[in-house]
């Protein structure tokens, strides 16, 4: 990566990609069994319940600065900035319940997922601050972001949440599809670019960390659908 504006490019570039196949993934979502459609919303849980942890590590390992004092306002608000009724994935596992999904399937990660959410957490204690700041402050929040609009708008258009759709707490995408996490994913850029301003060094680095970011995110949903089309031509 030769300088800033190249990275820049770079991140446009995925961002604009990780959409085409967000939609291409996600249009199944549409006609998908219902049973289906709460498996695949269920196996995202784990990705968030692992992103608040790895966000705490990338935290205490930053310089303070502007990208530090950001991600750990981003984390208060994970974590229900003290209210853990209010914490994202108890939020997130409100909306599972309400659509029909059993407290019991709560807990069960696909085994190559858990894999990829472990060795991104390895990854984030034995790569230095830069690679985490690509990995899971860029790739959390930007990347995140992109896909969940996606998701949401299709799964709304599924026939079983729409004659359901009074009865669905849709808390947690009111959060994550609304300005409040468009603006997020608006200041983490800012602050990123601040945090290369005043580290050039750390640039490669990041890049690289943003560019496995985006190959842990496409592999963590290929998994989840594989799994389900796997599951549907056996039964």
């Amino acid at each position: 990566m030769r300088d800033r504006d190249a990275f820049w490019r770079f991140a446009e570039q995925a961002k604009t990609a990780t959409e085409t196949l967000a939609q291409r993934r996600m249009a199944a979502l549409r006609e998908a069994p219902v049973e289906v459609l709460r498996e695949v919303c269920t196996q995202y849980r784990f990705f968030t319940l692992d992103y608040i942890g790895d966000l705490a590590l990338l935290i205490a390992r930053l310089p303070s600065g502007r990208l530090r004092s950001l991600l750990a306002r981003i984390l208060s608000e994970e974590l229900g900035e003290g209210d853990p009724a209010k914490a994202h994935p108890a939020v997130y596992d409100r909306f599972l319940l309400s659509i029909g999904v059993a407290p019991e399937r709560l807990e069960r990660c696909l085994p190559a997922n858990r894999a990829i959410l472990d060795g991104l957490t390895a990854d984030m204690t034995r790569r230095g601050a830069a690679f985490g700041v690509g990995l899971r402050g860029m790739g959390g929040e930007c990347l995140c972001q992109t896909y969940l609009a996606v998701m949401h708008e299709h799964l709304r258009a599924h026939p079983y949440v729409r004659a359901h759709e009074d009865r669905i707490d849709w808390e947690f995408w009111t959060i994550h599809t609304g300005e409040i996490d468009i603006e997020h994913g608006e200041m983490t850029r800012a602050a990123v670019d601040d945090y290369l301003r005043q580290q050039p060094d750390a640039l490669q680095e990041l890049a690289q960390g943003y560019a496995h970011s985006i190959d842990a995110w496409n592999a963590f949903w290929r998994n989840i659908f594989d799994a389900q089309a796997a599951h549907r031509a056996l039964s």
